[in-house]
């Protein structure tokens, strides 16, 4: 069973650069299609439902403020496991504190999972520049597990990388999936 968990809105403000700034996002998708493993199909045929898979992130990515000096532009970097941020090129750290993103799912009690991120978003500001968010990773193993009360949290992480003159709030989507294995 594949699910389009959730598409998380991510901002990023500048003060002469760039910030990026946390909002509450919280949805639930329930788009469950039928499963043709065995397990599922065992389930079914002794009559018990298949619990779907929902996600809600708890905590959104936050790269905090940043300026740019110079047009080379540069890389700001957030771990999903420690939430510690590194910061390449030709940007300076305007202070605040940067989270990694958190998200909780909530399924069948100890059934395997894999949760999925895109490798590159393109984020846009209102007066059209463009920052890209890439390298995105969770801190999950491979393939995770739901616990006995069907419960998972996880962290994720991710580079936003600017260029040249970039500036302004940007704005995209992470669309993350979690499938049922």
């Amino acid at each position: 069973m594949k699910l389009v968990v959730k598409s998380m809105l991510i901002g990023a403000s500048m003060i002469a650069f760039l910030a990026f700034l946390p909002e509450e996002s919280r949805a639930q998708c329930r788009l469950c299609a039928a499963s043709s493993d065995s397990e599922t199909v065992a389930k079914a045929a002794s009559g018990k439902p298949e619990i779907p898979l929902q996600i809600e992130i708890t905590a959104n990515l936050d790269f905090s403020r940043m300026a740019l000096h110079g047009n080379g532009g540069g890389v700001i970097s957030i771990d999903p496991v420690s939430g510690a941020k590194q910061i390449r090129g030709n940007i300076t750290n305007l202070g605040g504190m940067a989270l990694h993103g958190e998200g909780r799912l909530r399924g069948e009690p100890g059934r395997n999972v894999r949760v999925s991120l895109p490798e590159r978003i393109l984020l846009s500001a209102p007066n059209g520049s463009i920052a890209e968010l890439e390298k995105l990773e969770t801190d999950l193993p491979a393939l995770a597990t739901l616990d006995s009360t069907g419960r998972l949290t996880f962290a994720f992480g991710g580079q936003l990388r600017v260029k040249g003159d970039t500036s302004g709030q940007f704005r995209g989507r992470i669309a993350i999936t979690a499938d049922y294995e």
